[in-house]
């Protein structure tokens, strides 16, 4: 009785946080993977307003611009891989080239994780991000994988936040500096 009671708070919660969209999750059922998973930032504007805001994010935030972003469509779509440090593993800091996709509708912006790769050793991180590399055939859990998917998945939903904070700050009025 006690497990299935456990079964349904875990369920109940998983399905609350799949609904909400707001950060990326671990894949904790068959089929599940971090690739392809989105998130939605709400931010007020159109999406011709809130486009603008992500190309002046990304213009100020990297240093190439022109080479971050691989496809864009005026208003509506915006695809871009950058590198960032995201995660300790194995003793060492790992840079990984990411991948994301943004669209846009009224006040809100969906961010989705396309990709992510290790630089140095072309190691393909999200390809070990799925259910069925951190559970074995019964569903139990290997918990060396499932501790680094942990690790990846921290590290990609702080990369998603300060992409949200660089976001909101495109739409703040308030200058730093009185010239």
């Amino acid at each position: 009785m006690k497990k299935i009671i456990l079964t349904v708070i875990i369920s109940a919660l998983t399905f609350g946080v799949y609904a909400q969209n707001k950060t990326f999750t671990l894949p904790e059922n068959e089929g599940e993977k971090l690739g392809g998973q989105y998130i939605v930032i709400d931010e007020k504007g159109t999406p011709q307003e809130n486009y603008n805001k992500v190309i002046n994010y990304i213009n100020k935030t990297y240093n190439t611009p022109s080479e971050v972003i691989k496809s864009q469509i005026n208003g509506e779509y915006i695809r871009i891989e950058g590198s960032s440090t995201l995660f300790k593993h194995t003793g060492a800091w790992w840079t990984c080239t990411h991948s994301f996709e943004f669209k846009f509708k009224q006040d809100r912006i969906k961010l989705t994780l396309l990709d992510l790769e290790e630089v140095t050793q072309k190691t393909d991180v999200i390809g070990f991000c799925t259910y069925d590399k951190t559970h074995n055939s019964s569903g139990k859990i290997k918990n060396s994988l499932m501790n680094y998917v942990i690790k990846v998945t921290n590290s990609v939903n702080e990369l998603a936040e300060g992409i949200k904070i660089g976001i909101a700050k495109e739409n703040s009025k308030n200058t730093e500096d009185d010239w």
